[in-house]
């Protein structure tokens, strides 16, 4: 029994060791995934995130990383009319033709989230703010673009929230993000 423990333990460490020691070269050559991180900093071999991402959501607005947030990584997720989300909001009446969430992350922290709702016009951005704010959340509208900002610490309790009754794996914005995903439809931005 004791020497069936230790092989145990030692493949445990060996998978472990494995898993941690070989991932910088492939995350760097991936491209397409919604995480983004930088090039390690000479430094002190932290990550160093770049931190002049945009992203034109329409015509007439560009969402740029918030300056008033420490981040080292960031999640970037969207979905379409076909993403579950959207489908379903169509279903109630609103319509939006792309969701963005953008997720940040310090030191392995949530840091705060980005939801955005691009509709085809501001009548129709008007009318999901109103559905939102009807059922409690804070929207902001920018012509036909609304959003909702989540602050890390509220972010952090919803994920321990979703996990305690089982909706996602465990405590991590990992978990939180695949739940997206999954439930939501949405998938990596590219």
């Amino acid at each position: 029994m004791k020497k069936k423990l230790i092989s145990i333990l030692m493949c445990a460490m060996i998978g472990i060791m494995t898993i941690g020691c070989g991932s910088s070269d492939k995350d760097d050559a991936k491209g397409s995934d919604s995480k983004t991180e930088g090039k390690a900093d000479a430094q002190d071999g932290k990550q160093a995130v770049d931190k002049n991402f945009s992203l034109q959501m329409s015509d007439s607005y560009t969402f740029t990383d918030p300056q008033d947030i420490e981040f080292d990584q960031r999640y970037v997720l969207e979905g379409d009319e076909n993403s579950k989300l959207i489908s379903n909001m169509a279903n109630m009446g609103y319509t939006a033709s792309k969701m963005y969430d953008i997720i940040y992350l310090n030191d392995g922290s949530p840091a705060a989230e980005y939801q955005y709702f691009v509709t085809a016009d501001e009548a129709s951005a008007t009318a999901l703010a109103q559905f939102y704010t009807s059922q409690g959340q804070k929207i902001t509208q920018e012509g036909n673009v609304l959003y909702a900002f989540v602050d890390g610490d509220t972010l952090e309790g919803s994920i321990i929230s979703l996990a305690g009754t089982g909706a996602i794996s465990d405590e991590t914005v990992e978990a939180y993000v695949e739940m997206m995903k999954s439930f939501n439809g949405l998938v990596d931005y590219k």
